[in-house]
């Protein structure tokens, strides 16, 4: 019986140890006064505001597609200093293709229309699942308050954007769960969200949407000549889909800078996960921020649904086996994902096995039943003698 009980404890510290999380990514301040002012390293001028923890090694792409790396950060001041690295080309666009595309919804054509002739032609399209992890945040102007439980203006703006993916001509699905408190568990509440929308819907790409909470004039912009909010474009670099996920981004910044100027903001390259692991095509959107009236980010929702059809599936682009388009290339962090989680339940297994074998013994036979032990697991795993 002692014996039994000192391999309970055992077995629970563990689990206790390897249930500590591994990785992170509920890295943003969200208040009115939690952001941080990022500085050229050179000559101390103001690159950008985020409201998303700033790390070294984190990296940046501007409107104007220049990148940056942050080289040092002042958590007690929330200021980062960031150096210049190299003009980003993005991906080419075929010209004849857009244009055309776009001629076709200036003419009357409805964007569904040309969307199915594209699909008799090269294959069928997807649909577009969204929801928020951050289902609290509103915008003060419209909504009178900057979170609102349970019911926050977000929930809007990603119900605006779902409807304008319908309006063209693609099926969108916006799952409205509540995933309050905006805590360091919103990510995990938000990833059965994620996960279901994946597992019953299979859209061709995943959206979570949010809002910024910088200075409303960062996010200021006219798109058609008529007040809007910006879209800066979010992307985890601790994933195995992080290449795959910077792709969609840089051809929906191509394709805005064509039919929308200055509709997306910028590229923030951060070290979180933000659920992008589950699936190649998966963004975290910032729609304007909390000092901008909702209008404006609802008014970009609509903006950036034509963009994202258009990019993935508008046959806009050129096809790059010969050479290729230069890309930004983000220093990816070190991995810490399900690969480590694996790796901790496997020791966790593996230690309990061995107390097991010791306590129930006495230590007289554990190094017998270890081989035994040892001999069976590896037949569990296909390594059997021959």
């Amino acid at each position: 019986m002692k014996n039994k009980s000192i391999f309970v404890i055992i077995m629970t510290v563990l689990l206790i140890v390897t249930s500590i999380p591994l990785s992170y990514a509920d890295d943003l301040y969200r208040n009115s006064n939690g952001y941080y002012t990022v500085f050229d390293e050179n000559d101390n001028s103001v690159i950008f505001k985020t409201a998303h923890e700033v790390k070294e090694g984190d990296q940046y792409l501007s409107g104007d597609n220049k990148l940056y790396k942050i080289t040092r950060v002042d958590k007690e001041q929330r200021k980062a200093y960031a150096k210049y690295i190299e003009d980003v080309q993005l991906p080419k666009i075929n010209e004849d293709a857009l244009t055309s595309f776009v001629d076709k919804l200036n003419s009357g054509e409805s964007l569904a229309m040309v969307l199915q002739a594209q699909a008799d032609t090269e294959g069928e399209n997807g649909g577009v699942g969204l929801y928020c992890t951050h289902s609290s945040e509103s915008y003060v102007p419209t909504d009178g308050s900057e979170s609102i439980e349970g019911s926050g203006g977000i929930l809007q703006v990603a119900e605006r954007m779902s409807e304008s993916f319908q309006e063209n001509g693609v099926e969108a699905v916006f799952d409205n769960t509540s995933h309050d408190p905006h805590d360091s568990g919103a990510y995990k509440r938000s990833r059965r969200t994620a996960t279901q929308l994946l597992t019953e819907h299979q859209p061709t790409a995943l959206l979570d949407v949010h809002r910024d909470a910088i200075p409303a004039e960062e996010y200021s912009t006219e798109i058609n000549g008529e007040p809007a909010s910006q879209v800066r474009l979010v992307i985890g670099g601790r994933n195995q889909n992080f290449s795959a996920n910077e792709e969609v981004a840089l051809q929906v910044k191509a394709v805005a800078d064509k039919m929308y100027p200055g509709l997306i903001k910028d590229i923030f390259y951060a070290q979180g996960d933000y659920n992008q692991d589950l699936t190649p095509r998966a963004m975290l959107l910032e729609m304007g921020t909390y000092e901008q009236e909702r209008e404006l980010a609802e008014k970009s929702a609509g903006y950036f649904s034509e963009v994202l059809t258009t990019s993935l599936f508008g046959g806009t682009f050129e096809d790059q086996t010969d050479g290729g388009t230069e890309q930004a290339q983000p220093v990816q962090e070190s991995n810490r994902g399900s690969g480590t989680g694996i790796i901790a339940i496997g020791v966790v297994v593996g230690l309990g096995a061995l107390a097991f074998l010791f306590l129930s013994s006495g230590g007289k036979e554990w190094k017998s039943k270890l081989g035994t032990f040892k001999e069976e697991f590896n037949n569990f795993l296909g390594r059997k003698k021959k």
